[in-house]
Order: structure tokens, then C-alpha cells, then sequence
């Protein structure tokens, strides 16, 4: 289902994660090197029956959001407008600026905290 929903998407529609897979996992030195380094394009994070997705801007995230509720309601599934919840973090030193994301024109509800599987996220 996911396949699907993000198949027509924009390249920039989602986040580029920089990896490596040699050498220690938490030397970001080494992701400075223009060699031996990969990038991933990651739109949505997925765990059991829940997904969270992500994007760079607030467009890409309103465009993956909508082809995630549309592709969701051909297989039969629906989206809980009530417990689906928006976060955004913006670059440091950014001001925060509530964003504004819909499905079937319902505001979904902006937070600053998220808590999931005992973890906070702000």
C-alpha cells in the first residue's frame, strides 16, 4: 500500500538520510567524506499499525499525506482523523510556525510533543 501511495510523489517530496555502513555508527566525521557514503530517500517510518511521515517542507508533507489517505481508502483501510497528530520541528534557531495539514479537508491537529511507545518526541 505504501508503494503505491508514494510512487508518483517528487523526488523532494520526503527527507534524504546520509549513511554509511563501515566504521562506527556515531562518527559523523565520516559522513562528511564524499566517498563510501549512501543516501536514502525516506517518506514515511513504519512500525505495527502505525506510520509516521516526513518531509522537508509543509508542501511535501501535504502532498505525501494526501496519497497516503487516498491509496489507504482503495484497500479499505481509513485514516483516524482523531488520533492522527502533526509534528513539526523546525532548523534551530528557526521560528516555530504551525503548519497546516488536511485529509478530505480536515485540519489534522498540530502538536509540539509527541509521545509513542514510551518515548517523547519534540
Amino acid at each position: 500500500m505504501i508503494a503505491q501511495a508514494t510512487e508518483d510523489l517528487a523526488p523532494e517530496d520526503g527527507v534524504y538520510v546520509q549513511y554509511r555502513l563501515d566504521g562506527s555508527l556515531f562518527n559523523l566525521r565520516r559522513l562528511q567524506a564524499r566517498t563510501k557514503t549512501q543516501e536514502r530517500l525516506i517518506r514515511d517510518l513504519l512500525f505495527a499499525d502505525d506510520a509516521a511521515l516526513v518531509a522537508h517542507t509543509e508542501q511535501a508533507l501535504q502532498r505525501i499525506t494526501s496519497c497516503f489517505a487516498e491509496t489507504s481508502s482503495l484497500f479499505g483501510l481509513e485514516v483516524r482523523l482523531k488520533k492522527t497528530e502533526v509534528l513539526h520541528q523546525p532548523a534551530p534557531h528557526d521560528m516555530y510556525i504551525q503548519p497546516h495539514i488536511s485529509i478530505n479537508n480536515t485540519g489534522l491537529k498540530a502538536t509540539q510533543q509527541f509521545t509513542y511507545l514510551g518515548s517523547i518526541i519534540s
